[in-house]
Protein backbone atom coordinates (compact mmCIF):
# COMPACT_ATOMS: atom_id res chain seq x y z
CA UNK A 1 0.00 0.00 0.00
CA UNK A 2 2.54 2.40 0.79
CA UNK A 3 4.36 2.03 -2.81
CA UNK A 4 0.98 2.67 -4.48
CA UNK A 5 0.72 6.36 -2.09
CA UNK A 6 4.48 6.83 -3.64
CA UNK A 7 3.55 5.88 -7.00
CA UNK A 8 0.60 8.13 -7.14
CA UNK A 9 2.58 11.03 -5.16
CA UNK A 10 5.31 10.51 -7.90
CA UNK A 11 3.10 10.93 -10.45
CA UNK A 12 0.82 13.91 -9.23
CA UNK A 13 4.32 15.93 -8.94
CA UNK A 14 5.50 14.73 -11.77
CA UNK A 15 2.29 16.01 -13.61
CA UNK A 16 2.37 19.67 -11.60
CA UNK A 17 5.88 19.80 -13.35
CA UNK A 18 5.34 19.84 -16.93
CA UNK A 19 1.72 21.43 -16.23
CA UNK A 20 3.38 24.64 -14.09
CA UNK A 21 5.44 26.13 -17.24
CA UNK A 22 2.08 26.00 -19.52
CA UNK A 23 -0.26 27.68 -16.94
CA UNK A 24 2.74 30.55 -16.52
CA UNK A 25 2.89 30.96 -20.08
CA UNK A 26 1.86 34.13 -22.32
CA UNK A 27 -0.20 32.98 -25.27
CA UNK A 28 -0.10 35.52 -28.07
CA UNK A 29 -3.42 34.78 -28.73
CA UNK A 30 -4.68 36.50 -25.43
CA UNK A 31 -5.55 40.36 -26.05
CA UNK A 32 -7.46 42.91 -24.46
CA UNK A 33 -8.59 43.78 -28.20
CA UNK A 34 -11.26 41.56 -28.69
CA UNK A 35 -14.43 42.14 -30.40
CA UNK A 36 -17.34 43.01 -27.85
CA UNK A 37 -20.78 41.84 -28.60
CA UNK A 38 -22.11 43.80 -26.04
CA UNK A 39 -25.40 45.62 -26.86
CA UNK A 40 -24.95 48.34 -24.16
CA UNK A 41 -25.33 52.31 -25.40
CA UNK A 42 -23.09 54.95 -24.58
CA UNK A 43 -22.84 58.21 -26.12
CA UNK A 44 -21.37 59.20 -28.95
CA UNK A 45 -17.71 60.69 -27.74
CA UNK A 46 -14.59 59.29 -28.25
CA UNK A 47 -11.93 58.42 -26.14
CA UNK A 48 -8.83 56.57 -26.57
CA UNK A 49 -6.50 53.76 -25.02
CA UNK A 50 -3.37 52.85 -25.49
CA UNK A 51 -2.46 49.79 -27.25
CA UNK A 52 0.82 48.64 -25.88
CA UNK A 53 2.08 46.50 -28.73
CA UNK A 54 1.79 48.62 -31.54
CA UNK A 55 2.10 51.85 -29.75
CA UNK A 56 -1.15 53.56 -31.27
CA UNK A 57 -4.41 54.33 -30.67
CA UNK A 58 -7.48 52.15 -30.38
CA UNK A 59 -11.05 54.05 -30.61
CA UNK A 60 -13.70 52.25 -28.94
CA UNK A 61 -16.95 52.00 -31.22
CA UNK A 62 -19.52 54.80 -31.19
CA UNK A 63 -22.47 52.95 -30.27
CA UNK A 64 -26.31 54.19 -31.74
CA UNK A 65 -29.14 52.96 -30.38
CA UNK A 66 -32.65 53.52 -32.34
CA UNK A 67 -33.65 56.58 -30.50
CA UNK A 68 -30.36 58.03 -31.11
CA UNK A 69 -30.19 58.70 -34.80
CA UNK A 70 -27.52 61.72 -35.54
CA UNK A 71 -23.45 61.53 -34.20
CA UNK A 72 -20.52 63.44 -34.62
CA UNK A 73 -17.77 61.43 -36.00
CA UNK A 74 -14.25 61.68 -36.54
CA UNK A 75 -12.34 59.90 -39.46
CA UNK A 76 -11.04 56.21 -38.38
CA UNK A 77 -14.20 55.69 -36.06
CA UNK A 78 -16.05 52.84 -35.95
CA UNK A 79 -19.98 52.92 -35.52
CA UNK A 80 -22.68 50.17 -34.06
CA UNK A 81 -26.28 50.65 -35.16
CA UNK A 82 -27.60 48.74 -31.74
CA UNK A 83 -31.18 47.73 -32.25
CA UNK A 84 -31.46 44.75 -30.52
CA UNK A 85 -32.28 40.99 -31.09
CA UNK A 86 -33.37 40.71 -34.76
CA UNK A 87 -35.05 37.25 -34.26
CA UNK A 88 -34.56 35.17 -36.99
CA UNK A 89 -34.26 38.15 -39.01
CA UNK A 90 -31.07 40.54 -39.81
CA UNK A 91 -30.34 44.02 -39.40
CA UNK A 92 -28.77 45.44 -43.25
CA UNK A 93 -27.61 49.10 -43.29
CA UNK A 94 -26.91 51.06 -46.58
CA UNK A 95 -24.53 54.24 -46.53
CA UNK A 96 -26.35 57.03 -48.59
CA UNK A 97 -22.17 57.75 -49.40
CA UNK A 98 -20.20 54.67 -49.02
CA UNK A 99 -16.66 57.47 -49.50
CA UNK A 100 -17.86 58.94 -45.87
CA UNK A 101 -18.97 55.93 -43.99
CA UNK A 102 -18.69 52.57 -45.51
CA UNK A 103 -20.93 49.90 -44.18
CA UNK A 104 -18.52 46.85 -42.47
CA UNK A 105 -21.29 44.15 -41.11
CA UNK A 106 -24.67 43.66 -41.06
CA UNK A 107 -26.39 42.13 -37.91
CA UNK A 108 -28.05 39.03 -37.24
CA UNK A 109 -28.51 36.09 -35.09
CA UNK A 110 -25.58 34.05 -34.91
CA UNK A 111 -27.11 31.14 -32.78
CA UNK A 112 -26.58 31.51 -29.28
CA UNK A 113 -25.96 35.33 -29.28
CA UNK A 114 -26.55 38.40 -31.48
CA UNK A 115 -24.67 40.75 -33.38
CA UNK A 116 -25.17 44.44 -34.70
CA UNK A 117 -25.14 46.48 -37.91
CA UNK A 118 -22.01 48.24 -38.49
CA UNK A 119 -19.44 51.07 -40.67
CA UNK A 120 -16.65 52.82 -40.70
CA UNK A 121 -16.01 56.56 -40.94
CA UNK A 122 -13.49 57.12 -43.68
CA UNK A 123 -13.50 60.55 -44.86
CA UNK A 124 -15.16 63.99 -44.20
CA UNK A 125 -18.62 64.57 -45.24
CA UNK A 126 -22.18 63.92 -44.41
CA UNK A 127 -23.77 60.17 -44.85
CA UNK A 128 -27.43 59.26 -44.24
CA UNK A 129 -27.40 55.33 -43.00
CA UNK A 130 -30.53 53.20 -43.59
CA UNK A 131 -31.22 50.35 -41.26
CA UNK A 132 -33.67 47.52 -42.45
CA UNK A 133 -34.54 44.50 -40.52
CA UNK A 134 -34.87 41.93 -43.38
CA UNK A 135 -37.07 38.49 -42.58
CA UNK A 136 -37.51 39.40 -38.70
CA UNK A 137 -40.47 37.77 -37.01
CA UNK A 138 -42.05 40.66 -36.73
CA UNK A 139 -42.25 43.38 -38.94
CA UNK A 140 -40.14 46.78 -38.31
CA UNK A 141 -39.54 50.31 -39.82
CA UNK A 142 -36.40 51.21 -41.18
CA UNK A 143 -34.09 53.01 -38.97
CA UNK A 144 -32.29 56.26 -40.50
CA UNK A 145 -29.04 58.03 -38.88
CA UNK A 146 -27.68 60.79 -40.18
CA UNK A 147 -23.77 60.55 -39.32
CA UNK A 148 -21.25 63.85 -40.05
CA UNK A 149 -17.48 62.92 -39.81
CA UNK A 150 -15.21 65.62 -39.63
Amino acid sequence: MKTLNRMCAATLAASLLLLAPAACSKNDNDSDDKESTSTTTSTATSTSTKDDAAGSQVLPPVMLSATQTTADLKVGDTVVFDLGDPGDGKFVATSSDAAVVEITSDGGSQGSYSTNAGGKALSAGKATVTVVLEGGDVAADPVVYELTVS
